[in-house]
């Protein structure tokens, strides 16, 4: 994890071929090299392989809860004012249903059925890894870049007895760090 490794290689072996989850694989030539120093660059076409669970983000393969996903690119491709008109359709098991139809009616957002007689049956939204209340109607649509619903017995066990509703995971588009400075100009104001 620190990058630090030594490996002991037949003299029949060519090439050393370097990988790990979220970065290009890297194929080096070992010739007659003892040292080999190798920095790996970012990728991200690997984002739709990896799913936030609440705690950690793990493959798709691996996942053993029921998780719908649904990418920014497909919200913001509906002519809708809300994310929780861009939802209404795309995940299995997420019922949104409009309170009335007034252009500004409130959304009653239901994750498989209501779970409660006597409580809400509201499920919570995480955004970013901080719960904000009613989300779905107060983030712009451009700015998520992927929304995950937790709906089974397992988000409980990251959220506990609140989670029982589901939870839907926001995450929102962040800066990504340039590759090439070259292209970069200044304005200076004076």
């Amino acid at each position: 994890m620190s990058g630090n490794y030594s490996i002991t290689v037949s003299p029949s072996d060519k090439e050393l071929l370097f990988s790990f989850v979220g970065y290009d694989t890297q194929t080096v030539v070992i010739g007659n090299k003892t040292r080999i120093d190798v920095t790996l660059q970012e990728t991200s076409h690997l984002l739709d392989e990896v799913v936030a669970i609440g705690y950690s983000k793990v493959k798709r393969k691996d996942l053993t809860g029921a998780i719908s996903s649904v990418s920014g690119t497909e919200l913001a491709a509906v002519p809708v004012v809300s994310a929780a008109q861009a939802l209404q359709g795309k995940a299995a098991g997420v019922n949104i249903v409009t309170a009335s139809g007034a252009p500004d009616a409130g959304f009653n957002i239901t994750i498989r059925g209501g779970t409660s007689i006597t409580q809400s049956t509201t499920p919570i939204y995480i955004v970013d890894g901080f719960e904000m209340s009613d989300a779905l109607t107060t983030i712009d649509i451009n700015d998520i870049e992927s929304i995950e619903v937790l709906k089974d017995a397992s988000s409980t066990a990251i959220y506990g007895s609140r989670g029982s509703n589901g939870i839907i995971l926001i995450t929102t588009k962040s800066g990504k760090k340039r590759k090439d400075y070259s292209q970069l100009q200044y304005l200076f104001i004076v």
